[in-house]
């Protein structure tokens, strides 16, 4: 339902180490406050931990009980996010949906569940969870990257490419679009490099739907 306003994040770009922060945000469907989301990072040696989380809190968000959480385990080297698990639960009234994996480093494997259904797969070298990528983008617009701004990502089982663009830049704030299969669905990001590349901003439209938005509230560093 709002997962695309996940791509929410805080990073103060260090080329050796990330800093344990708390996003919040609150997210607008057709102009209307619907609920809240956060990102929090926070690291127990060896492991960086990302946790994007999602509540209806207002309308029909709140009548269904919509609550949505992802879980990146990860380290990091030298600016490079390696992943060690994944998990995502999802819940709309009677509706769950569940999604986990783990990687088993030493063989270069995914081992995961998607809906009841287990699955195994090869991993590329360089990859990414479904809400580390947002930490990927960041890093890269951080440092100043303008092109090539792809990524691999392991999702349901399966390797998906994301892609993003830079579709403008003006008083420090660069607008990155995510490129969809489909036209009719769009994806954009506002992220501030005066605050670190924090995003400022989300908008994400399906076909037939009311738009979603998401308005930073404020940052907390931990």
């Amino acid at each position: 339902m709002i997962k695309e306003t996940l791509l929410l994040l805080f990073l103060a770009f260090n080329a050796i180490a990330l800093e344990p922060f708390k996003a919040e945000y609150t997210v607008f469907k057709d102009g209307k406050k619907i609920g809240t989301s956060s990102i929090e990072l926070s690291y127990l040696a060896p492991f960086y931990t990302i946790t994007d989380k999602t509540s209806g809190t207002h309308g029909m968000a709140s009548f269904l009980g919509f609550k949505r959480s992802e879980v990146s385990m990860f380290t990091e080297n030298e600016g490079d996010y390696s992943p060690e698990s994944y998990q995502m639960n999802q819940k709309v009234a009677f509706n769950k949906r569940q999604s986990e994996y783990q990687i088993d480093q030493d063989k270069h494997q995914a081992i995961g569940n998607h809906k009841g259904k287990k699955w195994q797969l090869p991993v590329p070298e360089n990859y990414s969870t479904p809400n580390l990528v947002s930490l990927n983008l960041a890093r890269d617009i951080c440092a100043g990257k303008t092109n090539n701004l792809k990524y691999q990502v392991l999702k349901d089982g399966k390797i998906k490419d994301y892609s993003f663009t830079i579709v403008s830049q003006k008083d420090g704030i660069i607008e990155v679009d995510k490129h969809h299969s489909k036209p009719e669905r769009v994806t954009k990001t506002w992220l501030d490099t005066r605050q670190n590349c924090i995003p400022v901003k989300t908008y994400h439209v399906e076909e037939d739907e009311d738009p979603l938005e998401s308005k930073l509230i404020k940052v907390t560093k931990l």
